[in-house]
């Protein structure tokens, strides 16, 4: 793909209209990429959404980020930081690789006069970022994640589950589990967010992974790109288990899960799981990412990963310091100077 343009143009963007403009304008769309979830992350943030367009003759580059305001006592203009929504992200690319180098350039630029100290970057699995990103910033890899390819027949993607997952899928059928894609209404919304929070307290989970029922809402709001799904596991007529599924052109996202404790015995969650790859196949999606673990190789992701054949992929972090002198200051400031790496940036560690 070659464009027909001689001077590189760079454009940040922030209104719905324009961003969903650019983001159509490229083939492998994703949810993550969209102004709606980019909008609740930065509210969840306390930041704004911001998309950066950068076209050359190489090719296209979109990027979301979140900008935040850091609350920090150093004389001078207001300082800043870049972080990603709540999930995945990075740069989606379209035309020639070598677009990054100068995209990469113009865009340190953009935040050294904008006083960004730092950024993370969340990359997007799936779409492999990370490996166009040497280089241009400092790539940590976290953990493996793991997808189910949604290419082929549905029965042989079924007979490449675990004889562990297939047995408990048989398990929760004879209990008379049954799932169901239900409306997206106040009700419902209500059932998985009362469901949700129990799972996140039983599992004793960081106050990042809560969720207000309006920001809820706003997960599963659809998009011109992309669609949300509100998926239920039942039990007669009681609500054992549920997930939130995303889906676009190409990709499906398993987003959140919740599952009533008094239930687990029955293996509700199998009997979901494989519902999702079948409702996932039948939305036209090639892919339905189910995520990773907690730490690398843990139960969670074993579980996951009993659904998808060993098809994993690799999950990294990015991160730049565009101002070290005032980043180091503000590790001062805080108090986390002596905190070592492990957090990043760590001016913000709790």
């Amino acid at each position: 793909m070659t464009l027909d343009i001689q001077v590189p143009s760079m454009a940040i963007i922030d209104t719905k209209e324009q961003w969903n403009r650019a983001v159509n304008d490229f083939a492998l769309q994703d949810v993550y990429y969209t102004y709606e979830y980019n909008e609740w992350n930065a509210k969840k943030e306390q930041g704004q959404a911001k998309l950066v367009h950068f076209q050359n003759s190489l090719g296209s580059v979109i990027y979301p980020f979140i900008i935040r305001k850091i609350d920090a006592d150093i004389a001078g203009p207001p300082l800043y930081d870049i972080t990603s929504a709540y999930g995945y992200g990075g740069p989606l690319i379209s035309g020639d690789p070598g677009v990054l180098e100068e995209f990469r350039e113009l865009f340190q630029a953009y935040c050294q006069n904008s006083n960004i100290v730092s950024e993370i970057v969340r990359m997007h699995p799936l779409l492999e970022n990370a490996h166009y990103l040497k280089g241009y910033c400092t790539l940590q890899y976290i953990r493996k994640t793991t997808a189910v390819n949604l290419v082929g027949e549905l029965s042989a993607i079924q007979q490449h589950y675990s004889h562990t997952a297939k047995r408990n899928i048989k398990k929760a059928r004879s209990h008379q589990l049954y799932c169901r894609a239900v409306e997206k209404s106040d009700k419902n919304i209500g059932i998985f967010l009362k469901l949700y929070n129990e799972t996140m307290q039983r599992k004793s989970a960081a106050y990042y992974y809560y969720f207000s029922e309006a920001q809820l809402e706003q997960q599963l709001a659809d998009t011109a790109i992309s669609k949300s799904h509100l998926l239920f596991v039942f039990h007669e007529e009681q609500v054992i288990a549920a997930a939130i599924v995303l889906t676009a052109k190409r990709f499906a996202h398993y987003h959140l899960g919740a599952s009533d404790e008094r239930y687990l015995s029955m293996r509700p969650n199998n009997l979901l799981f494989d519902f999702m790859v079948a409702f996932a196949k039948g939305k036209g999606c090639k892919t339905l990412h189910l995520g990773g673990g907690y730490q690398e190789g843990d139960s969670l992701f074993k579980y996951k990963s009993s659904f998808t054949n060993q098809n994993h992929y690799d999950y990294y972090l990015g991160t730049n310091i565009y101002q070290r002198d005032v980043y180091e200051k503000l590790a001062q400031l805080k108090g986390k100077a002596n905190e070592g790496e492990g957090f990043f940036p760590i001016y913000r560690k709790p």
